[in-house]
């Protein structure tokens, strides 16, 4: 019976997102291993809220605020009710200065033309000791139309940050072959075969990828998490 339920959701069409989370997550348990987010977190370009449970999971969270372009829809399927959604640019962020004491930032800023804009707008609403989680592509990174840049090395990044008045305290490198290799497959049954509207690859095959990834670690990374400090 249990069988049953599951083949149909392994089988279901997957997506790339998936083998992320468990690539990224465990790295972001690390990063704040020794500082647990707490108080008021902004997630900035939160999508779907792929990181949903990952923030519910700090008990010391308040308020956690899903923001994108377009209005969120996590507030409403999430049972949490710390979450609220609202809509905003991360180049121009509907809220006050020195508002939030954490920002979850991941693999937004190189989709961002104006990136100098988005460091200074994390860097005004971020409260004087608050945290960023900010994660980024490094080069050489997957070709994506969608990016305005391949992405940051760390010098790159941290010069960046620092414009909003952002240091990094620490930081560590995801992404490996097998991450590259399903990003490329997987775009090329999407874009082909799916004619661009829907996934033909199983979720177990894009899961696959992504615990393999996070294993392995073989060849160079191509994507960074830093975790700054507004000082």
């Amino acid at each position: 019976m249990a069988l049953g339920r599951l083949l149909p959701a392994l089988l279901r069409p997957g997506w790339p997102d998936e083998a992320r989370r468990i690539v990224q997550e465990p790295v972001f348990r690390a990063a704040v291993a020794a500082q647990r987010p707490s108080g008021r977190l902004l997630n900035a370009g939160c999508g779907e809220g792929l990181y949903s449970a990952f923030l519910e999971s700090f008990p010391d969270l308040t308020e956690i605020v899903d923001m994108d372009l377009a209005m969120p829809q996590v507030a409403s399927r999430r049972s949490d009710p710390r979450h609220r959604d609202i809509a905003g640019s991360v180049t121009q962020l509907p809220l006050a200065d020195d508002s939030v004491d954490w920002i979850l930032c991941t693999e937004v800023i190189e989709h961002v033309a104006d990136d100098r804009a988005a460091a200074l707008e994390l860097g005004r609403v971020l409260k004087s000791g608050g945290f960023a989680l900010v994660s980024v592509p490094t080069p050489p990174a997957p070709h994506d139309p969608a990016h305005a840049r391949e992405g940051y090395t760390l010098a790159e990044l941290g010069d960046l940050l620092a414009q909003g008045g952002l240091e990094v305290v620490w930081h560590q490198y995801c992404f490996h072959l097998q991450m590259r290799w399903l990003v490329t497959l997987w775009r090329f049954q999407h874009e082909r075969l799916g004619r661009g509207r829907r996934s033909l690859m199983p979720r177990v095959l894009v899961r696959a990828f992504g615990l393999i990834d996070r294993r392995l670690r073989m060849g160079k990374p191509w994507d960074l998490v830093v975790l700054a400090r507004r000082s």
